[in-house]
């Protein structure tokens, strides 16, 4: 499919999904920027898609540096998917289920928020 249909696809598909559950706000991960130009260029197209329909609906959006969640997580901002993997089964007392790489990086990007909100308001709190 051709990289307009693809956005298209994507926003629609987000969109559904917003109405569906009705989130408050969405936590995204920042672009990680060793990735070559051309998909450099495709994450950037997806995730302006993403966002301008985030926004038309309403969400917050929150985001983080790959680094920011893997510390968040594990303690390390240099742990790889696996130790990512583990570290949010641990979290969320999931030792006996199986969850791909691509569901614990989107847990642990929850985790990432959970924890710095409470910290933000902690901070707030304090002011």
């Amino acid at each position: 499919m051709p990289v307009p249909e693809r956005l298209a696809r994507l926003a629609t598909e987000i969109e559904a999904l917003t109405k569906r559950w009705h989130p408050e706000i969405a936590v995204l991960e920042t672009p990680f920027l060793g990735l070559n130009a051309r998909s450099l260029v495709v994450l950037a197209q997806a995730r302006g898609a993403l966002i301008a329909v985030l926004v038309n609906q309403g969400l917050a959006i929150a985001e983080y540096s790959p680094a920011e969640v893997k510390n968040a997580v594990s303690g390390n901002g240099r742990a790889d998917k696996e130790q990512v993997k583990h570290m949010v089964r641990l979290h969320l007392s999931l030792e006996k289920e199986s969850i791909s790489l691509d569901a614990s990086d989107a847990l642990a990007l929850a985790i990432c928020y959970v924890q710095r909100y409470r910290m933000d308001e902690l901070v707030s709190r304090q002011s």
